[in-house]
Order: C-alpha cells, then sequence, then structure tokens
C-alpha cells in the first residue's frame, strides 16, 4: 500500500507524515533513505564541480537568479489549491523513487542565543553541492535535533502547475504557520539560502526583533572634535544595489591610497577596529543586532582588490563559487567576460565564504544597539546621491517603498526597470511587511539612530520621459529613464551617479559627523542633502543633486509622480501602515 495520501487529503502535516512513512518503509525494505548530515558530502559535490588553480571549488545551477515569481506562499490550510497539492504529491512520488535524499541540520543566528533557529534542509541526493554550500553558511547544529524549519529541495521539474489565478510555474511553496517550504526545478543556492532566512525573518519577530534584507558592520571613527565613537551600521538593498559592496567595505592600505589621490583624505587616519559582521539577512532588535550566518553567499560582479575584504574571502582556496568563470590562468574571474546568460553577460557570479577569511571577522552579533540604517534605494530622477532623513516617519516609508532597479540577480526580466519591494525584501512570511515596519518605526521614534538614502546602483538626474502607466487599477503618468545598450548591458542616459569610493567617503564623513547639510528643497528640515562633503569637490558635489538636471517646476513635478506612485504600491503592499507613514512625504 502506497505511504503517499490522496491528493485531496494532502496538506503540510499529511505531507510530513508521508515523508516519514516513506522513510520507514525504505528502511523495513533494507534501503537506505537519508544519508544524515554525511561527512563525505564535499567530496561527493566536486564529482559535480569546477576546481581552479588556487584549489577553490565552482558548481553550476540550472537557473541563475532567485524565482521570487514562482514562488506561493500559503498561510493556511485554507489557502491551499488543487495546484499546491498536486506539486505536493509530485514531491512526495519522487522522493519515494529516488535515492537518499541528503539530510543537513544548521542553526541560522548565533548558537545560544535568542534568535538560533534550527533548520534543517532535505536534498535531492543528485545535488551534493547545493547542500554542503548551504552546510557552510550556517552554524553546526545537532542531528538529532528538533528543527524549527525545514526544506526539502528537489530541483528537478515535476510536471508543474502553474501557480493558482497566474501563468507562473509554480516552483517554490513555502508555508510560514507550517514552517515548511518546498523547492523544485530550480538548483539555484539562493533558493535554499532564501528559503530558510524567510522561516528566520518569521522566528525573530517572535522573538521581538525585526528581521531585515540588511547587512552589518561595524567601525570606530574619529569624530570632528577629536573624540571617538562604535558606529553600529546597518544597509539595506535589494540584490544588485550594493549591500555586499558597501557590507564587506574596510579600508586598508591598497585602497586608502584611492582616496589620498582623489580626495585628499586617508581614511585610516579616521577608522580603526573594523569589522563585519553580517553579509545578507540580519534580526534588529532593541540592545543588540544578530547576524544569521557565519558564512556569506555574495554576488562578485565586477569584484576587484580594491574591495579587499571580500576580495580575500572571495580569493581564498576555501571559497565555493557558483556560476562563477575563469580566467586564462584557471583563476576565478568576476569580470563577467566568459559566461553568458540567455546571450547576455553574466551579471551574477556568486560565492559562499567564509567571512573569516575576509581578515576583518570577529563575531555575527552587534557590540551594541544600532546607530545608522542606510537605504540603498537607487532611483533615477529626484534622489539626491545622498539623503539624511531626520524624521521616523519618512524613513519608515523608505523602508516599506522598497524603491529600487531591478538587476539581473533578481530576474532577467526586471533589469532596469523601477520597483517597489517593501523592506526591499522578497522574504517576508508569516506576518505582514507592515508589522516589521511599524516595529522598526517604533524602535526609530525611541532611539537616535541615524537613517541616510543612498542612489548608489540608480542615477541622479536621468534623461526621462512621460508615459501612462496603469497600476493596480489605477491609471497615472510617470517619468520613464532612457535606456541605451552597450556591450550587451542597459544603461541609462543622461545624469550622474557616485562611485563605491564617493560612497564610502560620504559613510566616512557622515559618521565623523563633519558633512554640512541643508533642507530638501520639498521636505525642508525633515530631510537633509549635503551641502560639503569633505573631499569631495563642490565641482563634483553638485553633479549629485537633481537640481543641476532640473529647473524646480520639474523637480517638483517629477518628484510629485514618484510619490503619487509609490503611495499606489505602498497600499498594496503594507496596507496596514497608518496614514503618518502613508503621507508623510507629502508636500
Amino acid at each position: 500500500m502506497s505511504p503517499i495520501p490522496p491528493l485531496e487529503d494532502l496538506n503540510p502535516d499529511s505531507f510530513r507524515e508521508a515523508f516519514r512513512k516513506i522513510v520507514e518503509m525504505k528502511r523495513k525494505a533494507g534501503l537506505i533513505p537519508i544519508l544524515d548530515n554525511p561527512p563525505d558530502l564535499f567530496e561527493r559535490a566536486k564529482l559535480y564541480g569546477n576546481q581552479y588553480r588556487n584549489g577553490a571549488w565552482g558548481w553550476a545551477s540550472n537557473i541563475w537568479s532567485r524565482s521570487a515569481a514562482n514562488t506561493s506562499v500559503v498561510d493556511d490550510d485554507g489557502e491551499l489549491k488543487y495546484e499546491h497539492k498536486l506539486l505536493m504529491l509530485r514531491v512526495l512520488e519522487h522522493i519515494l523513487a529516488q535515492g537518499p535524499l541528503i539530510k543537513v541540520d544548521g542553526y541560522v543566528g548565533k548558537p545560544g542565543t535568542k534568535v538560533q533557529m534550527h533548520a534543517r534542509v532535505y536534498v535531492d541526493p543528485q545535488f551534493p553541492d547545493i547542500a554542503y554550500r548551504w552546510s557552510q553558511l550556517v552554524f553546526p547544529a545537532p542531528p538529532d535535533g528538533d528543527p524549527d524549519a525545514e526544506l526539502f529541495v528537489i530541483p528537478h521539474y515535476l510536471g508543474n502547475p502553474k501557480i493558482p489565478g497566474t501563468e507562473n510555474m509554480m516552483m517554490v511553496i513555502r508555508f510560514p504557520y507550517a514552517n515548511l517550504t518546498i523547492v523544485t526545478v530550480s538548483s539555484y543556492q539562493g533558493e535554499v539560502k532564501k528559503g530558510v532566512l524567510c522561516h528566520w525573518i518569521n522566528f525573530v519577530y517572535g522573538k521581538g526583533c525585526t528581521g531585515e534584507h540588511a547587512a552589518l558592520r561595524e567601525f570606530t571613527v574619529k569624530m570632528g572634535d577629536g573624540s571617538w565613537r562604535r558606529v553600529v551600521m546597518a544597509i539595506w538593498g535589494l540584490t544588485g544595489s550594493g549591500k555586499s559592496t558597501h557590507s564587506f567595505y574596510a579600508w586598508d592600505e591598497r585602497n586608502s591610497r584611492i582616496f589620498i589621490e582623489r580626495f585628499g583624505i586617508n581614511p585610516l587616519e579616521f577608522v580603526k577596529d573594523q569589522v563585519i559582521k553580517n553579509d545578507d539577512i540580519i534580526a534588529i532588535c532593541d540592545e543588540r543586532v544578530y547576524g544569521s550566518e557565519r558564512g556569506a553567499w555574495t554576488k562578485t560582479e565586477d569584484l576587484d582588490e580594491t574591495q579587499t575584504a571580500m576580495w580575500r574571502g572571495a580569493m581564498s582556496s576555501r571559497a565555493l563559487h557558483e556560476n562563477t568563470e575563469f580566467d586564462e590562468r584557471g583563476m576565478p574571474s568576476f569580470k563577467g567576460e566568459l559566461f553568458t546568460y540567455f546571450g547576455k553577460p553574466n551579471r551574477n557570479s556568486r560565492t559562499v565564504l567564509y567571512l573569516e577569511d575576509t581578515g576583518f571577522f570577529d563575531d555575527v552579533v552587534s557590540s551594541g544597539p544600532l546607530t545608522t540604517a542606510i537605504f540603498l534605494s537607487p532611483s533615477y530622477f529626484t534622489s539626491y546621491a545622498w539623503m539624511r532623513v531626520r524624521d521616523p516617519a519618512i524613513a519608515a516609508k523608505f523602508l516599506a517603498d522598497g524603491k529600487t532597479i531591478g538587476h539581473p540577480a533578481q530576474a532577467k526580466e526586471l533589469v532596469g526597470k523601477v520597483r517597489y519591494v517593501p523592506r526591499f525584501s522578497e522574504f517576508t512570511i508569516g506576518v505582514s511587511d507592515s508589522m516589521h515596519v511599524l516595529r522598526f518605526y517604533e524602535m526609530l521614534r525611541r532611539r537616535d539612530v541615524e537613517v541616510y538614502v543612498f542612489v548608489t546602483t540608480g542615477r541622479v538626474g536621468a534623461e526621462y520621459k512621460w508615459v501612462e502607466r496603469e497600476i493596480k487599477g489605477v491609471k497615472i503618468s510617470v517619468p520613464e529613464p532612457i535606456f541605451e545598450e552597450s556591450d550587451g548591458r542597459i544603461r541609462v542616459r543622461g545624469g550622474s551617479k557616485p562611485t563605491i569610493e564617493e560612497d564610502e567617503l560620504f559613510i566616512l564623513q557622515s559618521s565623523r559627523g563633519v558633512v554640512e547639510y541643508e533642507p530638501h528643497p520639498f521636505w525642508g528640515d525633515k530631510v537633509l542633502v549635503p551641502r560639503k562633503v569633505p573631499g569631495l569637490s563642490d565641482s563634483r558635489l553638485k553633479e549629485l543633486k537633481p537640481t543641476s538636471y532640473y529647473s524646480m517646476k520639474e523637480f517638483e513635478e517629477l518628484l510629485r509622480a514618484e510619490i503619487e506612485e509609490s503611495k499606489i504600491w505602498l497600499r498594496f503592499n503594507c496596507p496596514e501602515l497608518p496614514d503618518e507613514i502613508v503621507n508623510s512625504m507629502d508636500f
């Protein structure tokens, strides 16, 4: 008799029960159903990988980005449709017929802290590299412990149905109420990593924190008055916005020469005790900020030696690469010159690296409460390169908006498009984005946290055209950038954007309290824009202001259109937010 129940009886509980019956049936028949945290997992994975000349290993995935549009979140059994049950049935049928699943256990969140979550991942045996790389990201956990969340990863096409009400293939199902995720089709490492972290975000909310798609770094900085202070900095940003670039940035003798030559500033005279805490998902609590993982799975597009910490980790012989090309010497290369994806240059090479290999790691937990929040919110028109947000409600709206620009690492169809992704995260389950935003808003109201908005990969003052667009049933006129294509890459015409070094110069000088500000033309003292950044010429700073490209009337027209569009998205993405946040940018 089959251990698999009829399709109409399937739900997360019966799925798990059927899985247990399959395991027991195989054991009674003398078969091996599970490879429980196998010690030879790396050796198994090597059969499918390339070894670079520096000793590191790399693998390829069948899809080179996450599949957010192919993910369905089910919040209770009442939402289960035929399609969800069919995919669960097909996964169970495959597990019954397939060889032993690889089982890997790990803690997300530092063991022994309140944010420690035991995750258990079952992986199809044909993909040992996925299981091994994930095991190197997290902290070891006992194989016989009780998991707080489980993932089943079967990267095969199983005759997948479409997500109900859409034309998108259902590849991933998340059941936050059951602490269960099922991944099919894609062998992209991000599906496993982010699948687990989705549950951790929900888990830490239950611990009184807010789970954020942000990185964490710390340093001690010399203030303008000669005193020293510790900076605990979180950096938010969607994939491709520069979050890893800036979270891994550390000044050293090599890259400080760039600052001396370009800005007449030696950062090493003003900073000490630099540490990298976490690259991706963090829990912000009142008393501390907690990193989620002991390693990082980071995008390495255009990485070079000037980004010292990330370069060290990615070029280590222990690094575990994904979709990463090689040069003529057989070394890992991050130039995007050899590999293509759908005929375009690869812009999503990835590396699992050990944080201790960066040379700037000490612990995943901050030394104190959050002092600084940076939202990487790339856009095209009215944003200044850097803005300091003093009003908590506007800060909360920037976070809730999650305004960003599409990158190939998100999905190839989204490249260059303006997107509104609440909290710069596609990983919120269990409780709504609104609840996380409101909790962070209350933190800002209780404590003095410096909040900044950076343009990074976007543009200041881009050329545009007006287009009519329908958003969630509302017809509006919005500005749309004018694009050009060069060398297989889409670029925006006009305007300017800061370099990595200019962003880091602003981080340094704003942390020191030596940047001079002036009120925003329309938001006044609620949002400040830089009038002088020591080390940056006045002419260059002028190029990073939208008022250098648009008349004040044009600037106002563009800003009002952007606010109107953002509020339409916000009412859909975060419907529970109060008017004091939703309308905070109105003028």
